[in-house]
């Protein structure tokens, strides 16, 4: 979805948190034009909220999915216009909350491959797309396979000591892990008016992260979170490498990529 920074220049803002999701505490003037006057004045203000939030960035927050309800509705003070840049509008003091796609470090999501390349992968939840897996955040060992345009992990099996592929396929279901949620700095007021993205790093590099066809079943430590068997599930299409893939020369291994593995 396209972001953008929400404009309101003296919101007030409060967070209570549920899983990926924030609820966000808001208080802001909300403008309504003379000519929807007439209008249901909790629905007209219902949607001028709505346009001016939902699918926008609220920096260092996160994405607004979706409007929730209203938590007091103040005054209205109506101002002159000119006619050009202002019509009369009445400012209207409102306090609602919105609900924010804002998930935590290490908080394990579930999405679909949008894209691989020699970067890393891309990965889509449907509403939001902006979710990066670098290469070097993939379970090693890894390599990338050119004829295919995937990434691999090449999984060694305790049992036969056989060395087995498993691809990063398209549009497949990956299980990953939020190891950065990245906001654009503003540098000044101009800044602060223009487009904003955020931005989510992710990460594959436990036991239970991957594609999820290749793990048998999850269950719940005592910690409550997400883990899974040792071992992926045997894949019938999952290639023994015996036939060499084709290596990319230049991916960036490093010391504590290795040891991930």
């Amino acid at each position: 979805a396209a972001a953008a920074a929400a404009t309101a220049a003296a919101a007030e803002v409060t967070c209570a948190t549920v899983s990926m999701f924030t609820l966000t505490l808001i208080d802001d003037d909300i403008p309504i034009h003379p000519a929807n006057f007439g209008d249901d004045f909790r629905v007209r203000l219902k949607i001028e909220i709505q346009n001016k939030y939902v699918d926008r960035v609220v920096p260092n927050i996160g994405l607004c999915v979706a409007f929730y309800d209203f938590v007091e509705i103040r005054e209205a003070n109506v101002y002159p216009g000119d006619g050009k840049k202002s019509c009369g509008e009445a400012y209207c003091k409102v306090e609602f909350r919105l609900i924010m796609f804002s998930p935590a470090l290490d908080e394990w999501l579930v999405g679909t491959i949008a894209n691989s390349t020699q970067a890393g992968l891309s990965v889509s939840l449907g509403f939001f797309a902006d979710i990066e897996i670098p290469s070097v955040n993939l379970r090693t060992p890894y390599l990338y396979d050119a004829a295919y345009k995937s990434w691999v992990w090449r999984y060694r099996s305790p049992e036969t000591g056989e060395m087995v592929n498993f691809f990063y396929r398209k549009d497949e279901l990956i299980r990953l892990r939020v190891t950065q949620v990245l906001f654009p700095p503003a540098t000044g007021p101009k800044d602060r008016r223009r487009e904003s993205t955020m931005k989510v790093v992710g990460a594959v590099d436990r036991d239970g992260l991957g594609c999820v066809s290749w793990w048998p079943e999850t269950i719940n430590d005592d910690n409550g979170a997400n883990s899974a068997a040792l071992g992926p599930a045997p894949l019938e299409d999952a290639p023994v490498a015996d036939a060499p893939l084709a290596p990319l020369a230049d991916v960036p291994r490093t010391d504590e990529a290795a040891a991930k593995g």
